[in-house]
């Protein structure tokens, strides 16, 4: 089986959903979306969170080879920096065609609010994408054509930068908790929790980086597969804790909302995406794949393996915003109206429209794509691990 046709044939449908997506969502706007009178935040935010998640532990990962100088890790500081990037890039795409009319985020930058902890967040991310455009642009220029030697500045912007995406890591989770109308939200535990998301979408992002791109040959090979694949299930039952914590204080706070938003997650209209997608393969046979590879390291070099492990680890981490997102904005909406609403404009629900989900393909095809070019246009693709130079030839 050709794995690169059939990862080119999804690559080009994908495109083609999103053109068609693109273009519903220009001839019908916003009401071509599924939102409800109290949902507003709905599959592309929560995608949103996924990918500028993912961007910042690619960057945690990144800074391993870049900055600490891990020897595990070295040689994939320079892809593994790309792929922040265009993570970040996918997840600042989807928050702005989500505003509708996305050029009044300037108005953030010329009007700030810093009251707001939003306006905290789009100068945040903002501070972090040119952090990582930073970074790349000082590696990929040869350094005959710089009057000046690349080591001391990466390094230096590493050190700029890591405090930066250690913040960005927990902007959403500080965004969130700051909402008291959504008690469920209101919780110390959802700063912590994204940032552990995060890492564990970065790890299994770079596993697949790893897996389809990496020099099997290089000796450093196993080291890195090994210590990928423990550190996932490190983050893996860490996240598995600190859900059934969130769940806990939810069942056990006796506020009405906090408890049916639990309940919802769990056994509500999207039960399946919590037991199934969430639990079940994003943590519970991610961790069973993980354990058979770290029991059999032959299998690391099988990039099937790698492949499928980072595609459930990240499927479920992108579930995972969406059943913590979207539940607490349908309890919120039932519980603070005092009767029934009785009008067919009133929608209880949220369910995402094909076009939502085509447009969403579309980019981040789109995104994957453009990732894959650069990536071999600058050399970085097969990754050799081991090579710890930072590009000063």
């Amino acid at each position: 089986m050709n794995w690169k046709r059939i990862a080119l044939g999804i690559l080009i449908l994908s495109l083609a959903a999103g053109v068609w997506g693109f273009l519903m969502l220009l001839n019908n706007g916003q009401q071509m979306l599924g939102l409800g009178s109290f949902v507003v935040w709905g599959l592309w935010m929560a995608l949103y969170v996924f990918f500028a998640s993912t961007a910042a532990g690619m960057f945690f990962i990144a800074s391993l080879d870049l900055l600490f100088k891990i020897k595990t890790f070295a040689g994939t500081g320079k892809i593994f920096m790309l792929a922040s990037l265009a993570s970040l890039g996918a997840g600042l795409i989807h928050i702005l065609i989500n505003e509708g009319r996305p050029e009044r985020v300037m108005n953030v930058f010329l009007h700030p609010n810093f009251d707001s902890v939003l306006a905290w967040s789009v100068w945040i991310y903002t501070l972090i994408a040119l952090a990582t455009a930073a970074i790349l642009l000082v590696l990929f220029i040869p350094q005959k054509r710089l009057p000046f030697r690349k080591e001391p500045v990466i390094k230096w912007l590493m050190i700029l930068g890591f405090p930066v995406a250690v913040i960005a890591s927990g902007a959403v989770g500080f965004t969130l908790s700051t909402q008291s109308s959504h008690s469920f939200w209101s919780v110390g535990l959802f700063p912590v929790l994204f940032p552990i998301f995060g890492m564990s979408a970065g790890f299994a992002l770079s596993r697949i980086i790893v897996a389809l791109y990496g020099d099997k040959t290089s000796p450093g090979y196993p080291r890195l597969a090994k210590t990928m694949a423990i550190s996932t299930i490190a983050l893996l039952l860490s996240i598995t804790y600190i859900i059934g914590s969130v769940l806990f204080v939810g069942i056990y706070d006796a506020t009405p909302p906090t408890i049916e938003a639990a309940n919802y997650i769990m056994f509500g209209q999207y039960w399946y995406g919590f037991w199934i997608v969430q639990i079940g393969l994003g943590i519970v046979v991610a961790l069973g794949a993980l354990i058979k590879v770290l029991s059999k390291p032959g299998l690391s070099k099988k990039p099937a393996w790698g492949l499928t492990i980072g595609v459930l680890v990240l499927l479920g981490a992108a579930v995972a915003r969406l059943n913590f997102i979207i539940p607490a904005q349908i309890v919120a909406g039932a519980d603070f109206l005092s009767s029934p609403i009785i009008d067919s404009r009133y929608i209880d629900s949220y369910i995402p429209t094909l076009p939502e989900w085509a447009l969403s393909a579309g980019i981040t095809a789109a995104v994957i794509l453009a990732f894959y070019i650069v990536a071999k246009m600058m050399k970085l693709i097969p990754v050799r691990i081991g090579n710890e130079e930072t590009g000063d030839e």
